[in-house]
């Protein structure tokens, strides 16, 4: 089966429209409808119930939307292994990391990883750490850097590469840096921190906890660097990495600090390809953890 047209259906699935699943695909809608019907002739069942501007699937086509992912995966990997029994380092790496990493500390180690194997074809998604972790749980991609949660799933292997300090900062003219104890008086002030339910705002919270400190009104934003600009704003106090607290933002004096782990992923059960082994031994764990 031609898998651009597993991979058309699901796009179709994801953005419930053809205009936009085929923007995306960059094809024009009726060369994406011909691959729909094509599919279907394929498998021999109605898959997208079309009801004017509303689509539907079928039975058959939310069959095939859980399928098709690990189907697509398995072929993939399977082209991958017989290309991997000459040795050679190729074909396509596809990795996920969250903005934070991608920006910090991924860029040395990509320029050195497409200089010694530009017959790898880099396929890198920016998502945030937990949606990360799924995937490479799902089997639908190899490998992830992500900031290491705190109940870390069995099934995949942690290789911590990198920790930070993580410090309470606030701006420097905040209210917080006028008082001898700030930790007694955070619940007054908003808290600018990442969203509920993902991996930082999950430590986030626990580090306040050991510091046994109770914080008030939540705002919440995605990446590191907004929850620091918004903080340069005087919108409220966080919680930062050491290295990003620049001026005009300041570390409260508390003398209790936390670390966060961060590093690559992978299934435990899951041979990895020539390239994904490649790259984890450009990152060298072993000489790269810094504080």
């Amino acid at each position: 089966m031609d898998l651009d047209l597993l991979r058309s259906f699901l796009a179709l699935v994801r953005l419930k429209s053809f205009t936009l699943a085929a923007k995306e695909l960059e094809i024009t809608q009726p060369a994406l409808t011909k691959r729909i019907k094509r599919l279907e002739s394929i498998v021999g069942s109605a898959l997208i119930d079309r009801d004017g501007n509303q689509l539907a699937l079928t039975p058959a086509g939310a069959l095939l939307s859980d399928k098709a992912p690990q189907i697509i995966s398995d072929i993939n990997n399977s082209i991958q292994e017989i290309r991997d029994l000459s040795g050679k380092i190729s074909g396509q790496l596809l990795f996920a990391t969250s903005h934070y990493l991608g920006l910090n500390y991924l860029p040395e180690y990509l320029k050195s990883f497409i200089d010694q194997y530009p017959s790898v074809d880099l396929q890198i998604d920016f998502i945030d750490s937990g949606m990360a972790y799924n995937q490479v749980l799902s089997g639908a991609i190899e490998l992830a850097l992500v900031t290491f949660p705190y109940n870390q799933d069995q099934r995949v292997n942690h290789i911590p590469i990198w920790q930070e300090s993580m410090l309470l900062a606030c701006h420097k003219d905040h209210a917080l840096t006028k008082v001898a104890e700030p930790l007694n008086f955070l619940n007054k002030y908003d808290a600018i921190l990442p969203p509920a339910q993902t991996f930082p705002r999950e430590l986030f919270e626990r580090n306040l906890k050991e510091l046994d400190v109770k914080h008030g009104r939540v705002k919440t934003a995605n990446y590191l660097e907004v929850i620091a600009k918004l903080v340069e704003c005087k919108m409220g106090w966080t919680i930062l990495p050491a290295a990003a607290i620049k001026d005009p933002l300041i570390a409260l004096n508390i003398k209790s600090t936390t670390l966060r782990q961060m590093g690559i992923i992978h299934r435990n059960n899951k041979t990895l390809s020539n390239a994904a082994r490649a790259f984890i031994d450009l990152l060298n764990p072993k000489s790269q953890v810094t504080a």
